[in-house]
């Protein structure tokens, strides 16, 4: 970790079974002054692995991703924060850029480009390379919000901007990860929907799936992504059909 004059930034991270994906996420951010790792029970090797590059390691158990990475920004010593996932990757060109926007005194929050890598292809087209995300702010400034999934940071007075260059989240190396983290996602996703939408609106929303997959593959442009990109349009498809299936579903 880089012991750098001027500014200071705190990486964070939470972790559940990434030894494979910290191999390539953790080495991208020595740039940062400190990387704060939180687990929530990891049994592959992740937390012997972080600790031995330097980072400091914290148990919690998990309730909710916005809960989880508030948690670990509140043990962060600095006041700037990038929260990064395991399974993206800061470019050396990225790091170089976020360690000359931090010493802006004027700003508060950094936004970042993202792109998809999605089976070993790199998305260069479509709405997957436009993606930005809020992950550097100051601690001073917000904090996540407290949602189950698909979580982000609030800064009620923000002033931001946003990356010229992109980390690349290696989202799903491979089909049997893709449906293991689908199975999740729909199943918070769909705990969330419960409370807000009622079976017949659930219903209506999952019989949109035919046009949800032209908006995928061909609004989206991903069909100029390759095989790789039929098959994202596909499956993102399958993902929004089953969340709402799941939130007809009642327990």
């Amino acid at each position: 970790m880089t012991m750098s004059s001027g500014t200071r930034i705190s990486a964070i991270m939470i972790v559940l079974n990434e030894r494979k994906n910290l191999e390539r996420s953790l080495p991208s951010l020595r740039f940062c002054d400190e990387i704060i790792i939180v687990d929530s029970g990891s049994t592959d090797g992740s937390i012997e692995y972080a600790r031995s590059l330097g980072c400091t390691v914290m148990h919690r158990d998990f309730d909710h991703f916005g809960a989880q990475k508030s948690h670990a920004a509140s043990l962060a010593s600095n006041d700037w924060v990038f929260s990064l996932d395991a399974d993206e990757w800061v470019t050396p060109e990225l790091a170089t850029e976020i360690r000359s926007l931090i010493q802006n005194p004027n700003l508060n929050a950094i936004w970042i480009r993202s792109r998809l890598v999605f089976l070993n292809r790199i998305f260069r087209l479509g709405r997957e390379i436009r993606v930005r995300v809020l992950r550097i702010f100051k601690r001073s400034a917000g904090d996540f919000d407290r949602a189950s999934v698909h979580e982000k940071v609030v800064i009620p007075a923000p002033r931001d901007t946003t990356t010229r260059n992109h980390i690349l989240h290696f989202s799903y190396p491979d089909l049997p990860h893709y449906f293991k983290k689908m199975d999740r996602y729909t199943t918070l996703g769909a705990a969330s929907l419960r409370a807000k939408t009622s079976r017949p609106e659930a219903l209506i929303r999952a019989a949109l799936f035919p046009a949800k997959f032209i908006q995928f593959y061909i609004l989206q442009l991903n069909l100029f992504n390759g095989f790789q990109g039929l098959l994202w349009s596909l499956l993102s498809t399958y993902a929004y059909l089953l969340k709402f299936l799941k939130t007809v579903q009642r327990t």
